[in-house]
């Protein structure tokens, strides 16, 4: 009993900072300018998801292979389900600060520069 604590207990640990560290970079790719670098790890761990489920579809004494496989689906999708929440949290963060400075309502992309200039120079 006690060798498998000392065995179980820093693989623990170690699962727990690993999922931390993940955590901290999707904040950061989150951040980036472009959406995309905010979806790698939601699609990454969606695979893994989908790629586990479809691998358990052993039948068990326990049940069928689909309420397995289900089962499984869910818990793996929990780091899908965070990273999915980050990255829509730090979206709206974002979005509305770009709006306010980039985006008039109605104007191509080219006047919205030059509104811009013109505020900077009636500001200044």
């Amino acid at each position: 009993m006690n060798n498998l604590i000392i065995i179980i207990i820093p693989i623990i640990l170690i699962s727990i900072l690993v999922f931390i560290g993940l955590v901290i970079l999707q904040v950061f790719l989150s951040k980036k300018e472009s959406k995309w670098p905010g979806l790698i790890l939601p699609g990454c761990s969606l695979t893994i998801s989908i790629t586990a489920a479809f691998i358990s579809g052993r039948p068990t004494a326990m049940g069928s292979s689909i309420m397995n496989a289900v089962l499984l689906f869910s818990i793996c999708s929990i780091p899908t389900l965070v990273y999915t929440i980050i990255y829509i949290i730090a979206h709206k963060k974002k979005i509305p600060q770009q709006e306010s400075v980039q985006y008039a309502k109605g104007v191509p992309a080219n006047k919205n520069q030059e509104i811009i200039k013109m505020n900077i120079q009636d500001l200044e």
